[in-house]
């Protein structure tokens, strides 16, 4: 969307609730104006508006946290597919199945984000927090989330993307990735966004058959054999495409 058809106010208030949520800063309205740079009293205005509809709590200490107005959001977001207690129990069998972490991630802007996580039992395994972002170009979720644009948006989300995204790859691998996701629906990175950890996701699809998040497994290459990570991918992709093939149903 064109910079002219947005709210700046709106923006900055849609910023303050992502660094709430994602813990980017300390939760006052001091030093979330200063780390999203919001002038002070913009921020405390924001910050005010949205105590007063019950969205965000702030203490006596002047410390804001999200609050119980936003519960009714909530309640019909946990209607949708992505969030249901079908797709809670899917991750915790799948961990349960491969000692990995899963999770389910969507697009938002040029970030792949985390909806839902079942993290490993394991002491040392990787964890992954529900609202982290990460980069569409890197790791496998991302890639099944690129492969739903036409490709002269792809190129431009490359182009726009920052200098730690190529750290362990180039452009190139990242439109390899994009053409297996889209071929397959299934892709797997091992070490494009850090040497240690590999990812493998597979596509979840609307009724209508469009791509519309991604469910992955993500864990440590440390420990981990070819072969392992080959059953994993089956299992993963046997998973998607029974989701898939419910979601279908349900609305037939």
């Amino acid at each position: 969307m064109k910079p002219a058809h947005q709210i700046p106010v709106l923006q900055k208030a849609i910023q303050v609730l992502n660094a709430l949520a994602a813990g980017q800063a300390e939760p006052t309205t001091t030093t979330l104006a200063r780390a999203l740079g919001i002038a002070p009293a913009t921020c405390y205005r924001i910050v005010q508006t949205f105590a007063h509809a019950g969205w965000l709590h702030v203490g006596e200490d002047g410390r804001c946290e999200l609050g119980a107005g936003l519960f009714p959001l909530l309640h019909r977001l946990q209607q949708s597919d992505l969030l249901s207690q079908r797709m809670v129990d899917t991750l915790r069998e799948l961990t349960g199945a491969t000692g990995i972490a899963s999770k389910v991630s969507v697009r938002d802007g040029d970030d792949a984000v985390t909806l839902l996580r079942v993290d490993s039992p394991e002491p040392m395994a990787l964890a992954v927090r529900p609202g982290a972002r990460f980069h569409l170009t890197l790791g496998a979720s991302g890639s099944i989330l690129l492969g739903t644009l036409p490709e002269k948006e792809v190129q431009k989300i490359i182009r726009r993307a920052p200098k730690d995204c190529w750290q362990w790859q180039k452009p190139a691998e990242v439109l390899r990735r994009v053409e297996t996701a889209r071929r397959k629906g299934v892709v797997t990175d091992s070490g494009t966004y850090r040497p240690d950890i590999f990812g493998i996701s597979a596509a979840l699809c609307d009724a209508n058959g469009h791509i519309q998040a991604a469910l992955t497994l993500t864990g440590l290459v440390h420990g981990h054999t070819k072969t392992q990570l080959d059953d994993f991918r089956e299992l993963l992709a046997h998973t998607a495409a029974k989701l898939n093939q419910q979601t279908k149903l349900k609305q037939s």
